[in-house]
């Protein structure tokens, strides 16, 4: 159970890593499909339960149906509901397109004010936080706005200003958004927002900022954040000194609850982090893909150049998920305050089934377990297949398809795919018309793609009426006409073998949407221009050739022998898995927060579940070509129409 060498040779295959993707993996829920659109009803208690059973798209697309029925005001009241519905589905791109749409002309000026944060919510999604702060002080200059829309513009301010590390100015928006919210949840919830941005300053930065603060509310966090720093070692002297506090701030908002969880720290706080433990199978069939997660955590933690950064121990867990218990016990008897790990679902579930973990923990994985008691420090952060199938059913409803195929393996990665796929689809009220399977270790799937298409059926009908008139016909084969589009789940090498055959029987134009499977890493059309029309989601780490992530990779990557490969997947989750620990208790205690990793946008789902929304490309001349063009960002693989890129550049360079 002791610590290993960060830097210890990477073993095994490619091929580890590449089972690990999909033994990460936990089955999604079954959920209960709903009628088909047009045979829903049109009411606002559909629209609001699905927006609390946080199934966003599928709000807004009720607070649409309902905008259509109604006329000015509530149906601008309607249609806003949807855009802030789709914010919070990190729909970037739909919202942005719909607010435009939205006509608040010769109405009260509060809807204009409304449709302002909004936007400024929408640039900031799109990395302009800069627009998103002149957005909100224009809604501020309306007159006679209620307290519930001050409150949303200090909201989305404090983040807006916290995305350009800013968090002085941040604090100081929360304390002013508190002079405008009344219950005693809200204002709880405001001050632990606030408290987490304290928390992740330094002493030194604490008592600077105090020694310059002329604000009696914002001086007294900035004590309160410096005596709790100062006496954290010993719950008995921490109590004793927020008293103290008290006494000499006692007009001050902080709440008597909010006080008595820092005198009383429970676990489902997660404090200050001196020491993070990283639990990985080193020593395993997995050994390259552990290594990869290894390799892109301790990068980000080589890069930080915070002095009072946490101490990072790695532990190798070895081959024996049932292990997994004891060397967590380790980790937190040396000290470790943060639990990152384990990796595999197999270990993820022994460790939630035996009952250990105690420590604020970060599973690189989905569980299929219940987590009980410790769902409110636990959290789940993988790169789970099915949630990208999940987002090829919203992906394609948002692009107004509503009559689907799906065509996947005949394995069991395949079946959980093309269940999540049509979970989705049919929970947003999608037409499943035909799923098929095929025999992944076959090369030729004409027979499959037949039946997906009809065409066998038509073939069948052409030879029934030969044989009754005795003679041949003149015969062409037509793909059925109902289908809007395919679902795909394969890799790469059956997708390329695939899409030629779909071409080839006459479906050349219709769309198809796939995982991020389809995409080996590299920038090659010699072998993937078969995969041309493919659409597909995946992590800003593999599309993206510009900013901060091409500079991460420049900084982290520049001699790591697996970039642009399947691991580099894996080697972006532990760049996101280090990244995220400092967001994890605002992420957790303010709805609707998302956080711009590499991996993808990400926010936090009902369980501790990490939501990932991806970036969206689609084939061309054999390279992924960006179709989120409002995210500004420029594409990794660049096509021209004379010449090519065969390669991405090399990390670094």
């Amino acid at each position: 159970m002791k610590p290993i060498n960060v830097h210890k040779p990477l073993r095994l295959t490619l091929l580890a890593g590449l089972l690990l993707l999909t033994a990460c993996a936990g089955p999604r829920p079954t959920v209960q499909p709903l009628p088909p659109e047009a045979e829903r009803p049109v009411t606002v208690e559909a629209a609001v339960q699905a927006e609390q059973a946080g199934e966003y798209v599928l709000a807004a697309r009720e607070y649409e149906r309902l905008a259509k029925l109604t006329s000015a005001p509530q149906k601008q009241d309607f249609e806003l509901k949807a855009i802030d519905a789709l914010i919070k589905a990190a729909q970037v791109g739909e919202a942005r397109q719909k607010i435009l749409l939205i006509n608040v002309a010769n109405l009260d000026p509060a809807f204009l004010a409304r449709k302002r944060i909004l936007e400024a919510q929408i640039v900031a999604l799109e990395g302009q936080p800069d627009l998103s702060l002149k957005l909100l002080a224009q809604a501020e200059k309306t007159r006679n706005l209620n307290p519930l829309q001050l409150a949303e513009i200090y909201r989305v301010r404090a983040q807006a200003e916290l995305t350009l590390e800013r968090p002085w100015s941040a604090v100081k928006s929360l304390i002013a958004r508190e002079k405008y919210i009344v219950t005693p949840e809200d204002i709880a919830r405001n001050q632990q927002q606030l408290w987490h941005i304290l928390e992740t300053q330094s002493r030194a930065q604490l008592k600077l900022q105090r020694d310059g603060a002329q604000d009696p509310v914002l001086n007294g966090w900035l004590d309160l954040a410096i005596t709790v720093r100062e006496n954290s070692y010993g719950t008995h002297r921490l109590g004793i000194a927020v008293e103290e506090w008290k006494k000499t701030h006692l007009q001050h908002p902080a709440s008597a609850a909010f006080l008595q969880t820092l005198a009383r720290p429970v676990p489902s706080v997660i404090g200050r982090i001196d020491r993070i433990a990283l639990l990985l199978p080193l020593t395993s069939e997995y050994a390259q893909a552990a290594g990869a997660v290894r390799d892109g955590f301790m990068a980000m933690d080589s890069n930080n150049a915070n002095p009072e950064k946490p101490l990072v121990k790695v532990y190798d867990v070895g081959a024996d998920p049932t292990q997994i218990g004891g060397y967590y016990a380790q980790a937190v008897q040396d000290g470790a305050q943060l639990v990152v790990g384990p990796l595999g679902l197999e270990a993820i579930d022994q460790l939630v089934k035996q009952g250990r973990m105690q420590t604020p923990t970060v599973l690189l994985g989905p569980t299929t377990q219940d987590l009980g008691d410790a769902a409110k420090y636990v959290f789940q952060f993988g790169l789970p297949p099915e949630q990208e199938a999940a987002q090829s059913a919203e992906r394609a409803y948002l692009d107004g398809y509503r009559h689907a195929a799906v065509l996947y393996p005949d394995t069991p990665w395949g079946q959980r795919m093309s269940a999540a796929f049509n979970n989705a689809w049919q929970r947003l009220g999608g037409i499943l018309l035909t799923a098929q399977a095929y025999p992944p270790e076959q090369g030729d799937y004409s027979e499959t793609i037949k039946n997906l298409l009809n065409i066998t059926q038509s073939e069948q009908r052409k030879e029934t009426l030969e044989g009754a008139l005795k003679a041949k016909l003149k015969f062409e084969a037509r793909p059925r006409e109902d289908v809007d589009f395919i679902f795909l789940a394969a890799d790469a090498k059956r997708a390329r073998l695939i899409k030629p055959q779909l071409n080839y029987n006459r479906a050349m134009r219709l769309p198809v949407y796939a995982t991020s499977h389809v995409f080996t890493g590299q920038g090659n059309p010699v072998l993937d221009v078969d995969l041309d029309g493919i659409m597909f989601g995946d992590m800003p780490w593999m599309l993206v050739g510009d900013g901060k992530v091409q500079a991460l990779r420049q900084t982290l990557q520049h001699d790591w022998p697996h970039a642009h490969s399947q691991l580099d997947r894996l080697y972006a989750l532990g760049v996101d898995a280090y990244a995220i620990i400092p967001q994890l208790n605002r992420i957790s205690g303010e709805n609707s927060v998302h956080f711009s990793g590499v991996t993808s946008g990400l926010s936090l789902e009902r369980g501790g579940r990490f939501h990932r929304q991806l970036l969206w490309a689609k084939f061309r001349k054999g390279v992924p070509q960006l179709l989120d063009t409002f995210f500004k960002y420029k594409g990794q693989f660049e096509v021209d129409d004379e010449r090519q890129t065969t390669q991405p550049p090399k990390a670094g360079t």
